[in-house]
């Protein structure tokens, strides 16, 4: 039997197609129900089609709404009430990659660190703890169940939580070195969850449909690191610090002695000038918001000198008494001679602050680029530097590898608490937050120079005595 192909006319084709799925609007409401005002509402076939102006992503957009014309009227309400409080309907959200909020993301961490509400490493940082992220999305298994942001579920954080247990990452990021599981998973956890509260907050990214929730926000989840026991004597010791101090030779004498003394962090004797060596005895670690620096933590602190340690700091007789406490061993030793060599803190300021307004609104980035130049151009010293300096004297004296220039400050922190300073000079000292409690308030550091000085005669006195043997051994060959 031929079968019969029956043609009909592109014209009636055309109208069947047309009356199908051709929008009618809807103008005629019942009675005591008024129109929406921002969001219009068609009928097309058996459904209904929202059409609205969305300012967020300035184009005219439209939503398919299954059931009654009840059902399009409450969803209609719906989305004028987000277009009135956040001018933005949500509905274009429901398609978000993996990939594209990462980038909005890490471009909203940059914009707070260029305002200045977070620090440039802190991007850094997060961004290192995204990649884990990404790669683990990026996966076929995962990327195939999980194409969209929108798609995250707990089942999603258990597979990335074990993924990250089981990830075998290099330690410094050297291709090069062993490989060893990750020790701290929880942080990168915590950055991902941050991302997407930043995401569902309508006032935050606003990336996320209604209704959207966190999954990373589980409470049930707990983290798997096991703490370290602090039981026994800290990796680098009193006896060892001495051995440290006898090694050093004057350059090296006034960097290591502050770093032991005061617990400084690394990175902060790169930031003393002469101006915060006090008249009545006090050195000063400050924030320098005029010179792009801040402590970390944000927080001022100052520390009682000691006799020898301010001879020591004096110990190489410059003829600058303004400037950077510290210079790098190029410039201490005359080989180098830095073009703002000897600038007060006042001078280097002014000079940061004219070259952030030659380059008209820099980043943050390029404000730290500004302020290392600054420094560098002062003589000034480098947190490579210091570490290498140390790496020098502790391959000379044999230490293991688990003595590091951290292990200062846990020295430092511990022969504090065995002298019986308090625990609020204790955090002081070293630059941590003394609580929140209302208490903080009204408690005030009036005894700290005692505290310190008890701290020193009962704990310090080995490295006290090879500080002082040091600088009279300098005093009488110069003398000589």
């Amino acid at each position: 039997m031929n079968s019969v192909i029956k043609k009909f006319p592109k014209q009636n084709v055309w109208k069947k197609y047309r009356e199908k799925h051709r929008w009618y609007r809807v103008s005629d409401f019942p009675s005591g129900i008024a129109a929406p005002e921002k969001v219009r509402i068609y009928r097309q076939n058996d459904y209904y089609r929202l059409q609205f102006w969305d300012p967020s992503v300035r184009k005219n957009l439209s939503e398919r709404v299954e059931g009654d014309l009840v059902a399009a009227i409450s969803r209609a309400r719906e989305i004028e009430e987000r277009l009135h409080h956040f001018r933005s309907s949500g509905t274009h959200l429901r398609k978000q990659n993996h990939t594209d909020l990462i980038q909005k993301y890490q471009y909203f961490l940059q914009s707070r660190a260029d305002a200045r509400e977070i620090s440039p490493k802190t991007v850094t940082r997060y961004q290192s703890a995204l990649e884990h992220y990404q790669r683990f999305i990026q996966r076929p298994s995962i990327e195939s169940v999980y194409p969209l942001a929108t798609n995250v579920n707990r089942e999603l954080v258990l597979q990335f939580q074990a993924y990250l247990n089981q990830l075998q990452i290099s330690p410094n990021g050297h291709p090069h070195t062993p490989k060893r599981s990750m020790a701290a998973p929880q942080y990168v956890l915590n950055v991902v969850r941050a991302m997407y509260t930043w995401a569902a907050d309508p006032e935050g990214g606003n990336l996320m449909p209604e209704g959207f929730r966190n999954p990373f926000l589980s409470k049930y989840r707990q983290s798997a690191t096991v703490k370290p026991d602090l039981f026994g004597d800290p990796d680098i010791t009193m006896p060892m610090a001495a051995e440290f101090l006898t090694s050093c030779d004057q350059f090296q004498l006034p960097i290591f002695t502050l770093l032991i003394f005061y617990g400084l962090r690394a990175s902060e004797p790169c930031f003393l000038f002469r101006e915060n060596l006090t008249s009545d005895g006090w050195l000063k670690v400050v924030c320098l918001p005029e010179l792009g620096y801040t402590t970390k933590g944000r927080r001022d602190k100052r520390l009682p000198l000691i006799g020898p340690v301010l001879q020591c700091l004096n110990s190489d007789f410059s003829q600058h008494q303004t400037g950077l406490l510290l210079r790098r061993r190029s410039v201490w030793n005359g080989s180098v001679q830095p073009q703002l060599a000897g600038c007060s803190l006042e001078q280097l300021q002014v000079k940061y602050t004219q070259n952030c307004q030659k380059a008209k609104s820099p980043s943050a980035d390029q404000r730290i680029k500004i302020r290392d130049q600054i420094l560098q151009s002062a003589g000034g010293l480098k947190y490579d530097q210091i570490q290498n300096e140390f790496h020098q004297l502790a391959a000379k004296l044999s230490w293991p590898a688990k003595a590091t220039l951290k292990d200062f400050r846990h020295l430092f922190s511990t022969a504090l608490m065995n002298a019986g300073v308090p625990e609020y000079y204790r955090k002081y000292l070293m630059g941590h937050a003394v609580g929140r409690g209302a208490i903080t308030n009204y408690t005030h550091l009036d005894q700290l120079r005692e505290q310190y000085q008890a701290a020193v005669d009962r704990e310090f006195q080995p490295v006290l005595e090879v500080v002082s043997k040091r600088v009279s051994e300098w005093k009488q060959r110069t003398a000589a």
